[in-house]
């Protein structure tokens, strides 16, 4: 029960990730205008309003017509999602072969979570013979193209010198990419880093700002670094560190 639900909203999050940002006064007779005159961002968007019900009411083949529409055009997101679709059976008969294909092409156009799910898939050996050379590939270029999760992969590869030369610097800087997205886990790992010392002199104040952001959302292990801490700390850098914290959540909105 807890997979399915967890896939239902990482598929929820795919078509969200895909949004259509010309400014729009009538979204709905706009966008349908334009996928009717074969833009394939308009597509994908429409494609998405289908499927969550947004604007338009919710209808599973219409979504599955502009998606296959907007793939036809390689339209990353629409390869991405649609071969995720295949990949798991969703809305569509299963097949992994297939899935798998849309999603090598999608990573092909650079397409981060792809190429993200490429990583996940060689470096476990899920539908496909592990790989460790092509799960470092497709690490190296979904980080590049910005996907948080994996920014943080390669930064614990780089803290370990694992498949990767040991580079702390290069760690941390990655580190500070994907935290800056939200990611809780570099967050914590980040404030860890701060906290260490290992290749600077240690920085409890931006340590602790990480904490207590990623202890905002109940991350337990930043929580409880936090905790222990402050206990070193002078009441203007806690003052400091809760600041930064509170500026950073204000701008960003929060973590996932």
């Amino acid at each position: 029960m807890i997979a399915r639900y967890v896939y239902t909203a990482c598929l929820v999050a795919l078509f969200l990730a895909a949004i259509y940002c010309s400014p729009l006064r009538e979204p709905g007779y706009e966008i349908k205008d334009a996928a009717l005159a074969g833009d394939p961002s308009a597509q994908m968007e429409l494609a998405r309003m289908y499927y969550l019900g947004d604007v338009v009411g919710q209808d599973m083949e219409q979504c599955l017509r502009w998606l296959n529409l907007a793939a036809e055009q390689k339209q990353p997101q629409a390869l991405n999602t649609l071969g995720q679709f295949y990949l798991n059976g969703h809305g569509v008969p299963q097949d992994p072969a297939k899935g798998l294909a849309l999603v090598t092409e999608a990573a092909g156009l650079e397409h981060p979570q792809a190429q993200a799910y490429l990583a996940y898939a060689y470096g476990r050996g899920v539908g496909v013979e592990q790989n460790l050379e092509k799960f470092l590939h497709w690490v190296v270029r979904a980080s590049d193209n910005g996907d948080a999760r994996s920014q943080f992969n390669l930064a614990i590869l780089k803290l370990a010198g694992r498949l990767v030369d040991k580079d702390l610097p290069g760690a941390r800087e990655l580190l500070i990419l994907s935290a800056d997205q939200g990611y809780l886990e570099a967050q914590a790992t980040l404030g860890e880093l701060l906290v260490s010392g290992i290749d600077r002199e240690p920085d409890l104040v931006e340590a602790c700002k990480w904490f207590a952001i990623a202890g905002s959302k109940g991350h337990q292990r930043a929580n409880s670094m936090l905790m222990a801490v402050v206990k070193s700390m002078t009441e203007a850098q806690m003052d400091e560190a809760a600041d930064r914290a509170t500026q950073w959540i204000a701008h960003h909105g929060g973590t996932r």
